[in-house]
This record gives C-alpha cells, structure tokens and sequence, in this order.
C-alpha cells in the first residue's frame, strides 16, 4: 500500500486542485457556529480554548471552549459535556478556493451551539438568586429541624419539584422553536378584523354606501310580505293608547307606542309602511322578551305571544333567529342587532337609545355595544333632543357611514 495521498492533482487547468489542510496545534481549525434566537455583530472576535497538556488525537485534546464577547452580552458553546451537540449525524467541511492556484483547502469543522447571557441581568441575577437560596435554605434547615410531619412532607416535596434556572438554559432553544410553532397561525389584526366583521350577526351589509339608508338591507331583516301581513287597518282606527297597546304584540314599548300615537294624531296621509314596520318592531320585541326557550318548539305558544301574526311571520322568525328551534345567545344578540337596526331605519338613522334598553329590559352597556356593533357613534344628546323626548340625559347612537365596525381589541383589558 503506498502512502495516502494528501492531494488531489488532475492534470488539467480547468479542473480545481484539492488539498486537505493537515491540523497543527498551534493552529486552530475552523468552526461551524449556531445562534438559535439571536444574530452577534459582523464584526464580534471569537476565542477558542483547549487543555493544556494532553496527548495528541486523545478525546480531550479535542475539547474546546469557544467565547465571544461585547460590553452587554457574552456567547459562549462548548463541544463536550452537557453543552454539547448530541446525535450530529454528519460531518461539516470548510473550504478555501484560491484563484491564483485554482487550489481549494478543506477541513473538518466542528458544529457548536452558542448560548448569549446578558451581563446585566446575570449579574443582577446571581447576586438576587444567592441571596434568595440562602434565605430558602436557612427556613427548609429550621422547618425540617422542627417543623411538623406535615411540614417536613411539603418541603420535601417542594425540594423534588423545584425548577432551577440553569435547568431551563438548556431548553431555551428549544422554547424559541416551540414559541415560533404556537405563534406561526395567529391571525394578524387585519384578519381578525375581518372574522369578526364576518362573524357578526349583522343584517347584510355595504362597506361603500355613501349614506346611511343604503348601508343595511332590511329585506334581509323582513320581507315585504311579512310587511304586508301586518293588519294595520284596525291600528289606524283608534285614537287611546289603550286600543293602541291592544293591538300590538308587546304594549310595553314606550318607543313603539310614542311613534305610532304621533303617526295617528298627525294630520294628511299615514305612513303606511313606518306603521307596519312599528308593529314588525313590537312583535320582535315580544319575540325577544315573552317567547322562552323552551316555547320554541311549540308554534301554539309562539303565536299567542306574538298576538297570533300570519304564518309568514311565524316562519320567518323561525328561519332567521333559531337553530333547529333553538335559541342561542348568538341568535338572541341576532334578534336584537336585526330589531334595532329596524329601529333606526324609521328614526331617521339617529335614536335615543336610553328608553329602548328599557323597553327591552337591557342593562345599559349591552344596548350601546350592540348600536356600535352596528357601525353607530354613540355620543350624548344635546339639549334640545333631550327637551324633544321629555328626559334629562340621554345617549344617542347615530349609523355612520363609511361603515366601520367596531376595532379589534388585543391583552388584557386594565381597569
């Protein structure tokens, strides 16, 4: 066998002359570095460490220490002992081309893992954390000396579960990779924004109306047929608002029962359509408040709530706020948000909110957040609309447009 060769020569300009660089130990040999979670500067020195004294090829002769430093930070990776690599399964080279030889030196390079530590906080740290273990130690001596059975169990216990700092140094990589995965498919707020615009259960919408009136369409609120059902001719005959209330589906709304006695005391034609819209509005009302859950399934109930309305009403109801006759708390905030968006459709898109959670027995930030989720600005009357409704305060909500839903809200909410 003839003498391994330590060059590779093809007899050709064209082709690269290759040549492993032998290992010398006054030189130290290139290595591959990782830096899991941050990036030093470009220009940051490193130094390579190794043990003194041991016999050339040995495993320890191999072991090396590799540090780098800056005024804030340190690096530091070793490729032994628990800081080490585990399971490489391959080897690296780094290699060096020469244009003027058309020559490429190679060698072996070792991968190694840097871990970074702040001065400040290590520092900070340890002299915290010394002080702490003392104080801990001092009171598990005094409780396993002379504390209870029931005491010394617990500061055993404690002792086995305790979790050191250093112990997690280890799996701080790890935790960067972990932490990337969990936060890979969170939604940006721009997405989130648009689920929740899509998740409202809103009427149908035009994020490009130009005025309020073209914004909802209230055909998907109801239809002209359910409109026309409405008996309104007996309504328009009385003149109390007695044989008002006795004709609606719920009596007890004072905002139903001011507009509609204004209609009948006016003088001229009647506005058929807000009239019927106002009794669509009671029986919504009496839908939201006197229909249970648990009368759902039974239409007979139902009806009677409701005054008994045609069957279209009924089946409309039905199909737009239960799921296989069911109420949910969705469903529930769907009655609202369709009614109140009715609301503001015969009050010329502006309304005093207040008198409605009462006719509704709403609490009062449940009525203005369903207005703003509606695309509202609720802001406070003025005088003179307060002296209009006879009342000394009052809020108002007015649809705005373009049409913006309320933003998106991230953390923790401080009070």
């Amino acid at each position: 066998m003839g003498k391994r060769k330590n060059s590779v020569d093809i007899s050709s300009s064209r082709h690269v002359k290759v040549e492993i660089v032998e290992r010398k130990d006054q030189v130290e040999s290139p290595y591959l570095a990782t830096f899991p979670g941050t990036k030093p500067s470009s220009d940051m020195n490193f130094t390579a460490y190794k043990r003194h004294g041991e016999k050339v090829n040995s495993k320890r002769s191999e072991q090396r220490i590799i540090t780098g430093e800056t005024d804030k930070v340190a690096f530091h990776a070793t490729n032994f002992g628990s800081d080490a690599i585990k399971n490489v399964q391959c080897k690296y080279i780094v290699g060096v081309y020469s244009k003027k030889n058309n020559s490429l030196s190679i060698a072996n390079a070792p991968i190694m893992k840097m871990t970074r530590s702040v001065k400040a906080l290590s520092s900070d740290i340890a002299s915290s954390t010394s002080r702490t273990t003392q104080g801990q130690i001092a009171r598990a001596s005094l409780g396993l000396a002379f504390g209870t059975a029931k005491a010394k169990q617990q500061l055993k216990s404690d002792e086995r579960n305790l979790v050191k700092g250093e112990d997690l140094e280890n799996e701080l990589d790890n935790l960067h990779t972990e932490i990337g995965k969990a936060t890979a498919n969170i939604p940006t707020k721009e997405e989130m924004k648009l689920s929740m615009e899509t998740a409202l259960p809103v009427p149908k919408y035009d994020l490009n109306a130009e005025s309020p009136d073209e914004v909802y369409d209230l055909s998907s609120v109801v239809t002209d047929e359910e409109l026309q059902s409405m008996n309104y001719k007996e309504l328009l005959k009385e003149t109390s608002l007695e044989g008002v209330q006795n004709l609606l589906a719920y009596q007890n709304s004072k905002f139903v029962n001011d507009r509609l006695m204004a209609i009948l005391g006016s003088s001229g034609k009647k506005d058929r359509k807000r009239v019927r819209t106002l009794m669509y509005i009671s029986i919504l009302m009496s839908y939201y408040v006197r229909v249970r859950p648990s009368d759902l399934k039974n239409r007979r109930k139902v009806e009677a709530a409701l005054k008994s309305p045609s069957s279209v009403v009924i089946d409309g109801l039905t199909e737009r706020y239960t799921e296989s006759n069911v109420r949910t708390p969705v469903m529930s905030d769907k009655i609202l948000l369709y009614m109140f968006t009715l609301i503001l459709s015969v009050s010329g898109y502006s309304v005093l909110i207040d008198q409605i959670g009462k006719d509704l027995l709403l609490k009062p930030n449940k009525v203005v957040s369903l207005f703003r989720s509606l695309g509202c600005k609720v802001d406070k009357a003025s005088a003179e609309e307060c002296r209009e409704f006879n009342v000394k305060l009052a809020k108002k909500a007015t649809l705005v447009v373009p049409l913006k839903f309320p933003e998106v809200r991230r953390g923790i909410s401080r009070r």
